[in-house]
C-alpha cells in the first residue's frame, strides 16, 4: 500500500508540474506576442506621431532623398536589427558629388542608371532629423511607401526609432 501512495504521490507531482510548465510556456507566448515592437516617426518638440506600425527583426527601411545641390536620387536601404538599431547596407545614388561619399570601405556596382554602394554595415540606434519637404521624397518599410517628406513639417526636429 505504501509503494503504491508513494507512486501515486510522484504522478500527481510530475501532474503538476507538467500543468505549471505548459502555463509558463503559454504566459511567455503570449506576453510576446502582446510585446509587439513598432517604427514610430514624430516630431521631436511637439510630439506628434506621424507613424507608427509593427515591425519584425530583418525587416528592410527605405529612405529615399534627393540630393539637395545635385538633384539627384539618393537612397538608403537599412534592415532591422534584434535590438531595434538599423543596419545600413546599401546605399544608391546617381552619381558623385558634394557631401556623397565616393570612397568607401564597401563593394561598388553600376545597375539601372545607378551606382550601389553594398555591404557598408553601418549600425545606427535611431534617426534624428530636421526635415526637409524637398529633399525628403519618401520613408518605406518592405517596398511601401510609410510616409513622404511633404507629409511631415518642414524645418522641424523629427525622429524614427523602434519602440
Amino acid at each position: 500500500m505504501d509503494m503504491i501512495r508513494r507512486r501515486t504521490k510522484l504522478l500527481l507531482s510530475a501532474a503538476i508540474l507538467l500543468i505549471f510548465s505548459a502555463l509558463f510556456v503559454f504566459s511567455a507566448a503570449a506576453f510576446r506576442l502582446r510585446q509587439r515592437e513598432y517604427l514610430v516617426i514624430r516630431n521631436q518638440e511637439s510630439g506628434d506621431t506621424y507613424v507608427r506600425v509593427p515591425v519584425e527583426t530583418g525587416d528592410e527601411l527605405t529612405f529615399g532623398w534627393e540630393h539637395s545641390f545635385e538633384h539627384i536620387p539618393w537612397n538608403e536601404y537599412y534592415e532591422i536589427e534584434e535590438d531595434g538599431s538599423f543596419l545600413l547596407h546599401t546605399i544608391s545614388v546617381a552619381g558623385f558629388g558634394a557631401g556623397i561619399p565616393a570612397e568607401m570601405d564597401c563593394t561598388y556596382r553600376y545597375e539601372d542608371g545607378l551606382i550601389y554602394m553594398d555591404d557598408i554595415e553601418s549600425e545606427f540606434p535611431q534617426f534624428n532629423w530636421i526635415n526637409s519637404q524637398t529633399a525628403l521624397k519618401e520613408i518605406g518599410l518592405n517596398g511601401r511607401i510609410l510616409i513622404r517628406g511633404s507629409d511631415m513639417p518642414h524645418h522641424q526636429k523629427i525622429v524614427l526609432c523602434i519602440e
